[in-house]
């Protein structure tokens, strides 16, 4: 291995052991802000250095293919050619490839809508961009339509509109969203799910009890049901917890609320549970209420609970699908600049109390 290479291998050991000290020890805000630096001087330097790159790829292609033939005694120069064409396009492919799911994991999302839960917002079929930046450093506004990884099976990305914030109290009442006693006319929205209740949204450092009605491992033993079939369904499907454990309630601070799902895929709690004792948890996030704007045909908070902080990976804001739907999914043209602008603040005062810049 070469001098240079070297170098860019340690600088790549330094920068993985910076940010895994920063997830660590640095606040969320810090360890976004340096890891989305680096990532930035990342693609400058591939477009900076692109035509340098593609000689170099070119040059250690030409000798591994060089190998391959002598390795396999290949002497026609047309085999030889179209062997290196052939890595060629591979590695051509696999680089989009990787960069591409890179831009759409931290940058700008891309995603297909395959249910119509935001109708008219948004319509079967159509694609959106989504802001995968701001929320790492700044918290959903309501009103916002946000792209999250639901909490039912675990895997799937659903999008909606989050209508009910940290530690506030929701009632859906004559088809009118209360929060905190006070109406929130942006648009109608049925008690489907909810019914009558008051629910209190978790936030950060609540204590949330899940409670069990019985010992559930005696009833299913019991009636010959298999144990471990039931934990295995409820890890896959925790929405299913309510078929195998009926009045099973969720409680934040002494109120009964609605579900915190997240818990459930956790196998020591699931045990517990199971076995008919109370869990108790001090929960270290905040959670939002998220619903569809086609009320009557939407699967939202209403039915499995309120999604964790950490679950919203990024803003849904602009249809470009169809051409002749392009726009703006909300009226609130100015928050994508807002959210920045409120980024950029918030790692500025991290970095300042972080290094007591100004404090002395």
């Amino acid at each position: 291995m070469s001098t240079k290479n070297w170098t860019y291998a340690i600088i790549f050991v330094i920068i993985v052991t910076t940010l895994i000290l920063l997830k660590l020890l640095a606040t969320k805000t810090i360890f976004y802000g340096v890891f989305y630096f680096f990532l930035t001087l990342f693609f400058i330097y591939i477009f900076v250095k692109e035509k340098d790159l593609a000689k170099k790829f070119d040059i250690h292609r030409e000798i591994f293919v060089n190998k391959i033939a002598k390795k396999h005694n290949i002497e026609d120069e047309k085999k030889v050619k179209r062997i290196n064409k052939t890595f060629y396009y591979i590695e051509t492919i696999g680089t989009a490839l990787i960069l591409v799911v890179i831009i759409q994991r931290f940058y700008i999302g891309n995603f297909k809508i395959p249910t119509g839960s935001m109708i008219p917002t948004i319509e079967v079929g159509d694609r959106v961009f989504a802001d995968m930046v701001s929320y790492k450093f700044t918290t959903p506004k309501r009103n916002s339509i946000v792209v999250f990884k639901e909490p039912i099976q675990n895997k799937v990305l659903y999008n909606k509109r989050v209508m009910g914030l940290p530690g506030e109290k929701i009632k859906i009442e004559d088809d009118i969203l209360y929060v905190n006693g006070e109406a929130i006319n942006f648009r109608r929205y049925s008690n489907l799910g909810i019914g009558n209740r008051e629910w209190i949204i978790p936030k950060k450092n609540d204590k949330l009890e899940i409670i069990p009605e019985e010992n559930y491992n005696e009833t299913y033993r019991a009636a010959s049901f298999n144990i471990g079939e039931i934990q295995k369904e409820l890890k896959t499907n925790s929405l299913s917890i309510f078929s195998f454990m009926p009045n099973l309630k969720f409680v934040i601070n002494g109120e009964e609320t609605a579900p915190v799902l997240d818990f459930i895929h956790d196998k020591n709690i699931l045990k517990k549970l199971m076995a008919g004792e109370t869990v108790e948890v001090i929960l270290d996030e905040d959670y939002y209420l998220a619903l569809g704007d086609n009320t009557d045909n939407s699967f939202d908070s209403r039915y499995w609970g309120f999604v964790k902080e950490s679950r919203i990976r990024g803003r849904a804001f602009i249809r470009f699908w169809p051409l002749n739907r392009i726009g703006l999914l909300d009226d609130n043209h100015n928050e994508i600049l807002t959210l920045s602008a409120s980024a950029l603040k918030k790692l500025k005062n991290e970095i300042d109390k972080t290094f007591d810049i100004g404090t002395k």
